[in-house]
């Protein structure tokens, strides 16, 4: 749930993509009876937001080509960053230069490299024909609601086309060996339980039991069966209910805040859990300042980089001046941050605003980065013209499904309009 775009305000229309859209097709009385089954059959409560509809009732439609480099692209990401977290979730320098806070370090060093992922990968097609990714959502990547929901709800997805919306029996199957499965998430927020509710329904679908709630309900009781009773302490439990696996949709970086922070320590590293902590080397904004140094003998990252990077650098006070006069082409990021809080683009706000974002980076210069802007093409709709991001989950390395966004503004926050997205056959 971080924010996803950061491009910069290039209007030109590129060749090659061969993006399109087309209305839902619905007539009026349709389209209420499918946003009343999207609130209370789908959970999806937040349709309208700030009074404003928070979808476009159109479908993007996607080349079979174009799909086939996202998957690729998405895929190979994923790969890659498994072989930096592998090489770098043990080296307390690395995680420094990250921004991950410290009390965290030896639960990253601890957890074994397990396949449990889910992830999304937004990745914004531009006018130099590359398709661009500015950071990784491994941490708690939104959207499951609507992926699976809007296909079920508009049914065919038109002639030729196909929807590619398997997250549901990606996530089912990733915890096919867990009797019982805990839903962990920031109870504060109504916009992550209504992802909890239709994870819980998937899985009590396929014979699982779930609790729901927060990781500050981890508890361990005494006694146990298993390899959790080698110690003197037993299985895992929130809320008093035993657990064999975990989904966790809690800010990685908020755990050390946690009052039971002590009983994560001890029994953290042991619990299979989706996404696990070291997954926050991924999560990092500050990944790419750090990825092609640490990966320099690893030609396919290289390669990964080459094609759908930015150029990330350190954040260096000394350096200020000249961000100063090249505005435009900057962005600002904290290295961790929730919905656009901590990105500034410099080319959508005064220099007044950025010298105060630069000023405030100055404070903490190790916790920002600055990244180069990347001008994505934009997209004809009936409301006019759109930047569009294909947003890709990744579960266990595999694509699962499309949830794509769109905004008048190229930087996609929480205000950017989901789009149902389709893959046109060849």
């Amino acid at each position: 749930m971080t924010p996803t775009g950061v491009v910069s305000t290039g209007l030109v229309q590129a060749p090659g993509w061969g993006l399109s859209t087309r209305p839902w097709g619905i007539d009026d009385a349709e389209r209420t009876e499918l946003l009343r089954a999207l609130r209370f059959d789908w959970f999806k409560w937040d349709t309208y937001s700030a009074g404003h509809f928070t979808m476009i009732p159109e479908i993007m439609v996607v080349p079979e080509a174009l799909h086939r480099e996202v998957v690729e692209a998405v895929e190979g990401l994923s790969a890659a960053l498994a072989r930096l977290e592998a090489r770098v979730h043990t080296d307390a320098a690395i995680l420094d230069r990250l921004g991950i806070p410290r009390p965290l370090y030896p639960l990253l060093a601890r957890e074994p490299q397990r396949s449990l992922q889910c992830a999304r990968y937004d990745l914004f097609p531009c006018d130099d024909g590359r398709l661009m990714v500015s950071e990784f959502n491994e941490d708690v990547p939104g959207g499951f609601n609507e992926t699976v929901g809007l296909p079920h709800l508009l049914g065919d997805a038109g002639r030729g086309c196909r929807w590619e919306a398997g997250l549901r029996e990606a996530l089912v199957a990733a915890f096919h060996d867990a009797e019982s499965v805990a839903l962990l998430y920031a109870t504060a927020f109504s916009e992550d339980l209504q992802h909890m509710l239709i994870l819980d329904r998937w899985f009590t679908e396929t014979g699982r039991r779930t609790v729901r709630g927060s990781p500050a309900h981890l508890t361990q009781g005494r006694w146990g069966r298993g390899s959790w009773a080698r110690g003197p302490w037993g299985r895992p439990r929130i809320l008093g209910e035993r657990i064999d696996a975990a989904f966790r949709f809690y800010p990685g970086e908020w755990m050390p805040r946690l009052p039971n922070f002590a009983v994560w320590e001890r029994v953290g590293p042991g619990l299979p859990m989706m996404n696990p902590l070291r997954h926050m080397v991924r999560q990092s904004k500050k990944v790419f300042e750090v990825w092609r140094e640490v990966m320099a003998d690893d030609p396919e990252t290289l390669s990964l980089l080459d094609a759908h990077a930015p150029r990330t650098v350190p954040f260096d006070p000394a350096r200020i001046p000249e961000w100063q006069d090249e505005q435009p082409r900057w962005v600002l990021k904290r290295a961790f941050g929730r919905m656009g809080d901590a990105v500034v683009m410099g080319s959508l706000v005064t220099p007044k605003v950025w010298q105060e974002a630069l000023g405030e980076a100055r404070k903490k210069p190790a916790e920002w980065c600055i990244q180069e802007c990347f001008q994505v093409t934009p997209l004809e709709f009936e409301a006019g013209r759109l930047f569009p991001t294909l947003g890709a989950f990744v579960v266990n390395g595999r694509f699962a499904g499309y949830y794509s966004r769109a905004a008048a503004q190229p930087f996609l926050t929480h205000e950017a309009l989901h789009v149902a997205t389709v893959v046109q056959d060849p």
